[in-house]
């Protein structure tokens, strides 16, 4: 975004902790980048404490000042369901945060919110771009050569071919470009990777996304994803979702095994004493807090998901994420792709 100034919309309730994470997070956030302006979106009654608590912590006055509220009425619930949501959300944090974005008040919106009310509203207030029929969650999966982007993570459970191909469109405009060479190579999640396998779905969607001018590498399998073969990886919110989740808890659960193999005894903690700062180095990438922050792409504005548990520095990652969406103007080089391929794709 050519701007001297961004502005990002925070769901101050979103969350498992709320504010108490939402805006110590916000601070953080503030104090690394000086253009960056904040609209916290939520109960007064419950924000003003914990501001409070740290202006008298001396937390730095620049940053204060680029801190504004704007009052809800109520917060919805971490499970809030769409129809729930639909009905019962306006005025509340997630509304107010989505509404400054929809009315050009902010660049971007960040919530740790109910997927399915984030979903239900934000098409609600932002609506959709030309030529997309659904939103998809985008999230960066660690890998051998780097990270593969992975879309959709569960905003869509059932899918068609069209929006399987609307998928890989708009990942491969999202796809950072940090470290690439050229176009980002795509590819399509399947059973194997020849072209007799897989479903009708994802048959046709291949043979669709093969006469594209992106860079589509074609069918991958689930260990491709973690080996790197793609930089953005397209699959179904079903698969998309059972994989993000299983990596996750993996990536847990060696983590906890490696701690204890560390302190099985003396010479198992003088090894680690060694050892310490390359594993920290090498299992920092794997760490899931570190990749918080799954844009919601294919709506007219920037909306970033964040995790419901997300700790005061994963929801600063996912706030980051969002500054990097606003200043690339992703919805705008998606829906300027869409255009250009409209023809081809069958919109």
């Amino acid at each position: 975004m050519v701007t001297d100034r961004i502005v990002l919309a925070l769901d101050a309730h979103g969350g498992d902790f709320g504010p108490q994470v939402t805006i110590p997070a916000a601070l953080d956030v503030l104090s690394i980048h000086s253009n960056l302006e904040i609209l916290l979106c939520g109960i007064s009654e419950d924000i003003l404490p914990v501001l409070n608590k740290i202006t008298s912590e001396q937390a730095p006055k620049h940053c204060i000042d680029r801190l504004a509220t704007i009052e809800a009425n109520h917060a919805l619930t971490p499970d809030a369901r769409p129809v729930a949501a639909l009905r019962r959300g306006k005025g509340s944090s997630l509304w107010l945060a989505l509404e400054q974005v929809a009315n050009g008040r902010a660049h971007a919106c960040v919530s740790a919110g109910s997927t399915a009310a984030i979903l239900a509203l934000g098409v609600k207030l932002l609506g959709m771009l030309p030529g997309i029929e659904r939103p998809a969650l985008m999230s960066r999966v660690p890998s051998a050569s780097g990270h593969t982007n992975l879309l959709d993570l569960g905003a869509n459970l059932h899918v068609s071919a069209y929006q399987l191909v609307q998928f890989a469109i708009m990942g491969s405009v999202a796809c950072p470009l940090d470290g690439l060479s050229g176009a980002p190579k795509v590819a399509l999640l399947n059973v194997g990777h020849e072209d007799s396998k897989g479903d009708a779905v994802v048959k046709e969607a291949h043979a669709m996304l093969k006469e594209l001018p992106i860079n589509y590498t074609g069918f991958i399998e689930g260990h491709d994803i973690f080996a790197g073969k793609a930089d953005v990886a397209v699959c179904d919110g079903f698969s998309g979702n059972l994989i993000i989740k299983s990596g996750e808890g993996l990536a847990t659960m060696i983590f906890r095994h490696i701690n204890m193999a560390m302190n099985r005894g003396w010479f198992a903690k003088a090894g680690a004493f060694f050892l310490r700062k390359s594993l920290q180095d090498t299992l920092e990438r794997f760490e899931p807090s570190k990749h918080n922050g799954a844009p919601l792409l294919g709506l007219r504005g920037v909306v970033v998901k964040s995790h419901g548990n997300a700790d005061r520095e994963a929801l600063g990652h996912a706030i980051r994420e969002a500054v990097v969406e606003a200043e690339r103007q992703v919805p705008q080089l998606i829906e300027s792709m869409i255009n250009d391929f409209s023809i081809e794709v069958g919109l």
